[in-house]
């Protein structure tokens, strides 16, 4: 009786490790188009290149700060899931610097954007929303 036991909780082991295993595996979906968009940033405005996607593409950003003083862009609102609640974006950049943002679209509906650097919340023109179909 003692050594059917045994078998059987042998026999279980690779089962529940298989388990665990495909459990912790993740699960990702990667966008089959990838849109570019070319993101100015003056010391008055930020211009797009342009202002749509459609849901489940893959968006780059593709940052400048033409401007003389430091700019960010910041996407923000509940289509925006970054690691905090200060939404997704770039670090602060400095005049001339660019950065490549690259964004997942799986929100339908307009989300929000605006440079969060000091001095640019002020600025009706620092801000816009980017429309996802």
């Amino acid at each position: 009786m003692i050594s059917v036991v045994a078998v059987s909780a042998a026999a279980l082991v690779p089962l529940a490790h298989g388990a665990v295993r495909s459990a912790a595996a993740p699960r990702t979906t990667e966008p089959d188009v990838y849109q570019d968009v070319n993101v100015s940033i003056t010391d008055r405005k930020i211009v797009l290149s342009d202002r749509h996607a459609e849901r489940g593409n893959g968006v780059d950003f593709h940052v400048r700060n033409n401007g003389t003083k430091p700019h960010s862009f910041t996407l923000v609102g509940p289509g925006a899931i970054g690691l905090s609640n200060a939404g997704l974006g770039t670090p602060t950049l400095r005049p001339g610097q660019t950065y490549v943002l690259s964004v997942y679209m799986d929100f339908r509906g307009a989300i929000p954007y605006r440079s969060t650097a000091k001095g640019d919340a002020t600025r009706i023109a620092m801000r816009g929303v980017f429309i996802v179909v």
